[in-house]
């Protein structure tokens, strides 16, 4: 090799005995990021190369990550927001583009070599090159994640894609933003070959050597009849794109325009001419990139990535690695939580009390592992090894090198302060005893054990595989180094963790309680189950609060109102809907029964009667007097997002977590809050919390104190301030 060229921004360039260039990013951190420093390098380096390349000191460019397991993880999303006009963005995005054409015309091979994540601006920087090289290792993963973030590739990605798998295959990769694995990527023409880790090195010679020799076989990918049929001709074309619109739309209805406009962009360039394509990209790109939505978007994704550092780094030092852990509890939340930990190829023991209770938690984690594996998120023989990490007991053997217990028993304090003894007992000393309860105190459960300082929370959401969030909770009794190693678990099962004190409801719960109990109220006063729904649904949620309730399951939705009212008074007492409902026989989806009606898992339609039931008889007239109105679009979705609104004001007071910020992460991760909308707050903020405190005041005078605004919003609407605009987001 010749002297090593250091380029700065974390890349470094020699050249090896057979005239081969080698491009390698090793930026400080865990993963290389293609930030406007790194693009100035590589042009600088790609105009070193036209001149070495035509004097004949260089045959071939190969690019390559020094990170085991990570190539590119995209540009830097923290660029994106300081973007301040739509003619900024277009700018930036023509640069990009200009400097992988560049590299694209280069006169000599190009190979890129894909050792683990590839994403973003790292995948439209290898579609560029004219060879792709990938390992099968399971973090390998190459796509365009940019819709996501309300956008859309933005460096060739919608002109090269198309051209290098195909219109359909391109498509699915865009409109998804999923990534996909190195074998499906062999598999659509996306990489030319893939080679074992440990092969890497040897059969990166071979294929390098082949290059040069210009003796690389042609790709063996004949595309069916069908496809060819499709994109080979305008009308076939033209059905694609059609079908693609209508998928959409079925999907995500019309609140993310990126998807749709990625669509136009690839039908106005595909097979035209380039440099209109790569203008149009450019175009469109720099219309969402400044959109509200998009700016949203960008902004939850800097959330999710802060609160990987919700602790001091120098706290989460001394975090340790769970390199085993054990679930208490066989339920369906504690066979998932299992589930989760052994995909995430850490061993767990699984206990219950009871052998049948036992073998059902241990089939829902075996169903769960294998809908993953059809799902191809792993193949079949991974998920029979994932399975075998899950040993179900009925005793404490083998809990002596546990590093981490999650309880999810019943949730009722004794048996939990019972359980914890008991567990606390046959675990070392310096196992973590976390606790999934979603309402009860954790500083009660705490007092109950020899250790309390090695008791916290880690509150996961329902359905486990699927709800991204979980609530670390931080007891005033716990270690630093205990509350640490939960989020560290949690950061390693690929979950979001949001750190919150031990107050009743921690932050999700609290906020939804309201909320919901709000969705039965207006049943009383003539509101259809439909409509009430339909209101949410429409503002962009996953699904409307009563449709919630039957997924919660209103046993538990009583047992946590109960906690609730008994926490914070006549504020948050839950409504006698769903007492009324439970006497009925209903208990939501998991009965067949509650608001909604359903049949092997699936709703069957709303149940005629639920209403009248919750109601306990004609509608309420007591609020406004006179002929019964139903409430309107408006009042269905303030008087329950604004009482939402106004526990976060009193959640903020009580230091349950550190900012809104966290508030709207949290909402969005854990309960499906439009992340369009940028959350709870932000979301208020654009409202106006004027605006906010003067509707609640009428509602609390017409509907009840419950209403009654916040001291929190009471200052901040007088002082003109606001959630989240004045707040200072320390973006990574």
């Amino acid at each position: 090799m010749n002297d090593l060229l250091d380029l700065g921004s974390g890349m470094t360039f020699e050249v090896d005995r057979s005239h081969v260039g080698w491009l390698t990013l090793d930026q400080a951190g865990p993963v290389n990021i293609l930030s406007g420093d790194v693009l100035r390098s590589l042009d600088g380096l790609l105009g070193q190369l036209e001149s070495r390349i035509a004097n004949g000191q260089i045959h071939a460019l190969g690019i390559r990550s020094a990170k085991s397991g990570s190539f590119i993880a995209g540009a830097d999303v923290r660029e994106f927001a300081r973007l301040e006009s739509a003619a900024e963005a277009r700018k930036a995005s023509a640069e990009g583009q200009r400097i992988f054409r560049r590299l694209q015309r280069l006169r000599v091979p190009t190979i890129a070599v894909i050792d683990g994540t590839c994403l973003g601006g790292g995948t439209e920087l290898v579609l560029h090159c004219d060879y792709r090289i990938a390992t099968d290792r399971p973090a390998t993963k190459i796509g365009l994640p940019e819709v996501r973030l309300g956008i859309i590739p933005g460096f060739g990605g919608t002109v090269r894609l198309p051209a290098v798998v195909g219109l359909q295959e391109a498509l699915s990769i865009i409109l998804s933003g999923k990534p996909v694995g190195a074998r499906k990527a062999r598999r659509i023409g996306l990489v030319d070959r893939i080679v074992p880790p440990a092969r890497l090195e040897k059969e990166l010679d071979e294929f390098v050597t082949l290059v040069l020799s210009k003796r690389v076989p042609e790709q063996e990918h004949s595309a069916p009849l069908t496809t060819r049929l499709l994109e080979g001709t305008g009308i076939g074309r033209k059905i694609v794109f059609t079908m693609a619109r209508k998928r959409i739309h079925q999907e995500t209805g019309e609140h993310y325009p990126a998807p749709f406009r990625a669509i136009d962009v690839i039908e106005q360039s595909y097979r035209g001419n380039l440099d209109e394509a790569y203008a149009n990209e450019a175009e469109a790109l720099g219309e969402l990139l400044t959109s509200p939505g998009s700016q949203n978007l960008v902004r939850v994704f800097l959330l999710s990535q802060q609160a990987k550092r919700a602790l001091p780094a120098e706290t989460m030092e001394a975090a340790s690695e769970v390199r085993k852990a054990a679930v208490l509890g066989a339920g369906v939340m504690g066979g998932a939580i299992a589930e989760l930990i052994a995909s995430n190829d850490v061993p767990v023991v699984l206990k219950d009390i009871d052998q049948g209770a036992l073998d059902s938690g241990l089939k829902h984690a075996a169903e769960l592992l294998r809908k993953a594996a059809s799902a191809r998120v792993f193949s079949e023989e991974e998920a029979g090894l994932k399975l075998a990490l899950i040993n179900g007991t009925l005793e404490y053997e083998g809990f002596d090198d546990v590093d981490l217990v999650i309880e999810a028993v019943v949730e009722r304090l004794p048996v939990k302060e019972q359980v914890l003894r008991e567990v606390e007992a046959a675990v070392s000393e310096t196992a973590v005893l976390g606790t999934n309860t979603s309402s009860l105190s954790v500083t009660e459960m705490a007092r109950s054990v020899e250790r309390p300082g090695r008791v916290i929370g880690v509150h996961f959401f329902n359905p486990v595989h699927k709800m991204p969030l979980v609530e670390v909770v931080r007891p005033d009794t716990a270690d630093a180094q205990a509350v640490a190693t939960g989020v560290r678990f949690v950061l390693d099962m690929g979950k979001t963790p949001v750190v919150v004190a031990d107050r009743a409801g921690f932050l999700v719960n609290r906020l939804l309680s309201p909320y919901l109990s709000e969705a039965g109220r207006l049943l009383t006063e003539g509101a259809s189950i439909e409509h009430v729904d339909s209101v949410f649904t429409s503002f962009g949620m996953p699904m409307g609060p009563l449709r919630l309730l039957d997924e919660i399951g209103f046993d538990i939705a009583e047992h946590a109102g109960k906690e609730m009212g008994t926490a914070f008074g006549e504020r948050l007492e839950t409504a006698d809907v769903i007492e009324r409902l439970i006497d009925s026989g209903r208990l939501g989806k998991k009965n067949g029964r509650g608001f909604y009606l359903y049949r092997d898992g699936k709703s069957t339609g709303v149940d005629p009667a639920a209403a009248e039931v919750a109601r306990g008889g004609p509608p309420d007239s007591s609020s406004g007097g006179g002929t019964i109105r139903p409430p309107t679009n408006d009042e269905i979705r303030d008087r329950c997002l604004f009482l939402m609104v106004n526990e976060a004001a009193f959640a903020l007071e009580d230091e349950v977590v550190e900012g809104p910020d966290m508030v709207d992460l949290a909402m969005i991760m854990g309960t499906g809050f439009p992340p369009f909308r940028g959350g709870l707050l932000r979301w208020a903020d654009d409202v106006g919390v004027g605006t906010i405190r003067a509707r609640l005041a009428h509602f609390a005078e017409t509907l009840g104190s419950r209403f009654t605004p916040a001291p929190r919003l009471e200052r901040m609407a007088d002082q003109d301030r606001t959630f989240t605009h004045s707040s200072a987001t320390t973006l990574p």
